[in-house]
């Protein structure tokens, strides 16, 4: 007990230290010490006064109120402009990369302690500025009970790697890990980790929030009404510490069918749409609309349960019976990149991998040394999708090429999650994950992980994860990083396909719109002519 009480007065000391040393600081700066690392960022913006009403069309309804509780796009993309982390996940030069955000300040003390200092001067829309305490309940809050939080926030065995959060003051924390965790500021910038106010915290301790009076974040714009399955509105929020957005009113319209965004944005009820379909994109550059693309995160593949075909010869087999050329010239009119590797090569740290070229000789070779013969297969696919509902259809005929036969099932939205991630009832299911960083894409293919569908096990890839995890060696890490993903290739619980382009329609009056590839869309620049 007196070491414990030794190491606690130690780690304060440092932190107090460092804290004073901070007063002297106003510029950017960053250095980098051996393993450990401090980082100090000081931003500066201009100031405008021309401010616009903006409309978008999406296509699905948000799943909840409570960024802790979100899950999917639409709800990422409406909160995220409400609430925001600690980091901040932003593309630069084709890369993603994890800058401090509400964070002033950080350092490592060691390999599993770290300091962060808070910005000041920073407000929730309430009015009620953002401390120390906030931060501690926010991501006690998450670990607890996000879906995604638990995941980010959480070791293989589902103990949490924050053991302990201590508030120094007002404006500065030390984490406590429970065991070296290199991916942790990676982690802090997802959306699931977000700030809120310590009294929202507190009383939604256990349970998601269900008023709309207690969206309350730091974001620029503010939470005004949701009308479901209609519309949701926000607001401009002039107390935003960091740069304020052009927009006065921020209105998602929800349309759900693809159709009625294309008439939308083409009739000016709306000035943005997303989620357009490759087959749209010339009709509406014909008519003067801005087309947006780019690579998003997105892996479109066909899982395959690994306990219903363990043998690594037959999936490669699959992999090889695809023409992924074909698909994303025909099927997709050229809006996205073949996969050339387990994930989107946004990441740092991702490998391209030897391609599983397309090769119908080698896959008939790969089934027969197997003996994989007059086998039919069944096929889940979302109905949510049109596009992937084709995809099913063409990788139907492909196999029939190598004499596999195969089932479409078209399920409903909720029950086809149900079905592959709940009860993995399936033999190929066609799906897309979204990841935030290249470790979180890594860990969706753990033994047991909940976003692994296909059952896949493989007791050296587990091994490899928790070796990243605690590599504070950048170089020794990226070559961890490497030797995952080779595993993962060559082991086929997927038929890798391709990353889809995300593609947002916009009236040629908007200016300054950027994308991020998880499908967020970037108003800090936004202007409406």
């Amino acid at each position: 007990m007196r070491n414990i009480n030794k190491n606690i007065v130690v780690i304060l000391v440092i932190a107090f230290v460092i804290i004073m040393f901070l007063s002297a600081f106003y510029a950017y700066n960053i250095h980098r010490v051996h393993s450990t690392v401090t980082i100090t960022y000081t931003y500066t913006y201009s100031v405008t006064s021309r401010l616009s009403p903006l409309t978008i069309a999406i296509s699905t309804d948000i799943s909840t109120v409570d960024i802790h509780f979100a899950t999917g796009v639409a709800d990422f993309e409406i909160l995220g402009k409400v609430y925001e982390s600690l980091f901040k996940i932003v593309l630069d030069n084709g890369k993603l990369e994890y800058v401090p955000w509400l964070v002033k300040y950080y350092k490592q003390l060691n390999d599993t302690t770290w300091i962060f200092v808070i910005r000041d001067n920073i407000y929730f829309h309430n009015g009620k500025k953002l401390d120390a305490w906030d931060v501690k309940a926010s991501l006690e809050r998450s670990m607890r009970i996000s879906p995604i939080g638990r995941m980010l926030l959480r070791d293989s065995s589902g103990n949490p790697i924050i053991s302990d959060i201590t508030v120094l003051n007002s404006t500065a924390i030390v984490l406590k890990l429970s065991k070296p965790f290199t991916p942790l500021i990676e982690h802090l910038a997802h959306l699931a980790t977000a700030i809120m106010p310590r009294e929202i915290a507190e009383k939604y301790w256990n349970s998601p929030i269900n008023s709309t009076a207690d969206v309350i974040g730091t974001g620029p714009f503010r939470f005004i009404s949701y009308e479901k399955g209609s519309k949701i509105v926000l607001a401009r929020f002039d107390g935003y510490w960091s740069k304020k957005p052009n927009i006065s009113l921020l209105t998602y319209l929800i349309l759900p069918n693809p159709s009625a965004r294309i008439s939308a944005v083409l009739s000016g009820s709306a000035d943005i749409a997303v989620g357009i379909s490759p087959d749209d994109v010339s009709k509406l550059r014909s008519s003067g609309i801005s087309i947006y693309n780019v690579t998003g995160v997105r892996l479109v593949l066909v899982a395959i349960n690994c306990k219903r075909i363990p043998d690594v010869r037959i999936r490669q087999a699959l992999n090889y019976a695809i023409d992924k050329k074909a698909i994303v010239k025909d099927l997709l009119n050229g809006f996205a990149a073949i996969a050339n590797s387990v994930t989107s090569p946004v990441f740092p740290n991702v490998y391209t991998m030897n391609p599983y070229e397309y090769n119908v000789s080698k896959a008939k070779e790969l089934l027969k040394e197997a003996g994989f013969s007059n086998k039919t297969l069944k096929l889940l696919v979302s109905t949510r999708s049109a596009k992937d509902i084709q995809l099913a259809q063409v990788i139907q005929q492909y196999l029939a090429a190598i004499g596999i036969n195969t089932e479409i099932i078209q399920m409903e939205h909720t029950a086809f999650l149900k079905k592959v991630f709940g009860e993995h009832d399936f033999d190929l299911a066609i799906y897309g994950p979204s990841p935030s960083s290249l470790y979180y894409a890594l860990t969706y293919w753990r033994t047991n992980a909940s976003l692994n569908g296909p059952q896949y096990s493989n007791p050296v890839y587990d091994k490899l994860l928790d070796d990243i995890a605690s590599e504070v060696n950048e170089s020794r890490r990226a070559l961890l990083y490497k030797e995952a993903q080779e595993i993962l290739w060559s082991d086929a619980p997927a038929i890798w396909l391709y990353y889809e382009d995300i593609i947002v329609a916009a009236k040629p009056s908007i200016k300054g719109l950027q994308i991020l590839p998880f499908q967020m869309l970037v108003l800090d620049n936004v202007l409406v002519d």
